[in-house]
């Protein structure tokens, strides 16, 4: 998480509580993403020791993509987890839209 996210706030870090309706890592190219742009993602983000922020909270208070959390345990979301430092959200119309495979 660069320092321009804010999913870490108030001495925790802010988790989507479950997978937003066109979530980068459900099936499919929801986003419509160029092809390897979600690898890339991860990528950056493991080698960074960060994550992927949810592009529903972008433009307000940031949580963690559900999907990259779920899938890529970065050490310092294994380290806040371990300190009980993790509070999951639903993010602002992310969590309301529901999804059908």
């Amino acid at each position: 998480m660069s320092a321009r996210h804010n999913a870490y706030r108030d001495g925790h870090i802010h988790v989507c509580e479950a997978m937003c309706s066109t979530c980068i890592f459900r099936p499919g190219n929801l986003m419509r993403l160029k092809s390897g742009r979600v690898r890339q993602m991860v990528d950056e983000a493991k080698a960074e020791e960060s994550a992927i922020i949810c592009h529903h909270t972008l433009d307000g208070d940031n949580a963690v993509c559900r999907g990259f959390y779920d899938r890529y345990p970065t050490q310092p979301l294994q380290i806040a987890e371990r300190l009980d430092l993790i509070v999951e959200v639903a993010p602002e119309g992310a969590a309301s839209i529901p999804w059908t495979p």
